[in-house]
């Protein structure tokens, strides 16, 4: 009995359990046309109505808890867009079913509830979100962005806009310092994803790329001052790996000229072959049947003041002799000015 009372109550709680997802903002979505989201004081459908949203009301996200089957958001009120005044504004906070929320992490926030910073989140992973503490601009473009990593839990949404003065303040300015920045940011995002890209992501867009055969897309991935290692052999040795920089790269990468990339494991006979025959993917990405953290680097020629990562994507057998026809490929990344680049490749296994 008493066994069974410890399960119905860790099942309460599990039900109960307050979660907080990643997104800054939300969406109202899945309500039709011609209804609204009901806002209540309490995360309970019974709880007493205070307010309702209509279909695609922008609004910040304070907590989600769980309550039985269902999930409940407390929800603020954000800066929409220049001049725009929004009513239910008024009623909030308050709390809505997540159920017809579209999330979303993008957004300026007040980070340890100072406003007014110009801080634009954008983007949110495992509690934690990139802010944009430093933008570059030149001719009206934004032409780099510096970024801060903080806890989900610091940072609060403001909005698409940060109204940066109070009108109300003897020391209120015109204008609006940050709102319009926004646009030029996510314009530079759109451009230059890859910069905010993890260490294993990083990797597994490579050999997109390396798929895809798009010298352009590859050389994105190759730093131009340290270029890229590469070898036939089945660990980096310290010698055999032959160096690219992105100018050598670009020329070689669709020339005819065969490369020693080192011997064969299994006969010794010389691994000869173009570069662009070496990086070919026999397999898609899509079919990788494991990734793998290398445990060490030691083998490969270090760059100095720079963290190594590496990963090894596997490739699972298949056909008649699976236990032969596996592959992996090993790759290697620096991380340089805050930027993941792969500095070296290889393939550890190789088919018959």
């Amino acid at each position: 009995m008493m066994k069974k009372l410890l399960i119905f109550i860790m099942l309460i709680a599990i039900l109960n359990a307050k979660y907080y997802p990643n997104a800054l903002f939300a969406y109202v979505s899945g309500v039709s046309s011609n209804d609204t989201l009901s806002v209540r004081v309490k995360a309970n459908w019974r709880s007493r109505k205070i307010n309702e949203l209509p279909p695609n009301a922008y609004v910040g996200v304070d907590e989600c808890v769980k309550r039985g089957h269902s999930n409940w958001c407390k929800v603020h009120a954000v800066n929409c867009n220049i001049g725009q005044y929004l009513e239910y504004n008024d009623r909030l906070p308050g709390w809505v079913n997540a159920r017809y929320l579209k999330f979303s992490n993008r957004g300026y926030v007040a980070i340890n509830g100072k406003k007014n910073s110009c801080n634009y989140a954008i983007g949110c992973k495992n509690g934690k979100c990139r802010v944009v503490i430093n933008v570059i601009m030149k001719n009206g473009e934004v032409t780099a962005i510096k970024s801060k990593t903080y806890p989900r839990s610091v940072l609060t949404g403001i909005g698409e806009i940060d109204i940066s003065f109070d009108y109300d303040s003897e020391d209120a300015t015109e204008g609006y310092p940050c709102g319009r920045l926004s646009f030029k940011i996510n314009d530079y995002l759109s451009k230059h994803t890859s910069s905010f890209l993890s260490a294993k992501s990083t990797a597994r867009e490579f050999l997109k790329a390396l798929e895809s055969q798009n010298l352009s897309k590859i050389k994105t991935f190759i730093h131009p001052k340290y270029g890229i290692g590469i070898t036939g052999n089945i660990y980096f040795p310290n010698k055999g790996i032959i160096y690219f920089n992105r100018k050598q790269f670009s020329k070689f990468y669709n020339s005819s000229k065969e490369f020693i990339w080192g011997s064969d494991y299994a006969k010794g006979d010389p691994i000869k072959m173009s570069l662009k025959e070496m990086l070919h993917l026999k397999s898609p990405v899509n079919r990788v049947s494991r990734v793998t953290k290398l445990p060490k680097l030691k083998y490969f020629k270090p760059i100095k003041n720079h963290i190594l990562k590496g990963y090894e994507f596997f490739w699972k057998g298949r056909g008649k002799y699976p236990e032969y026809s596996w592959r992996g490929a090993d790759v290697i990344m620096a991380k340089i000015n805050g930027k993941w680049y792969v500095v070296g490749f290889l393939w550890n296994r190789w088919t018959i």
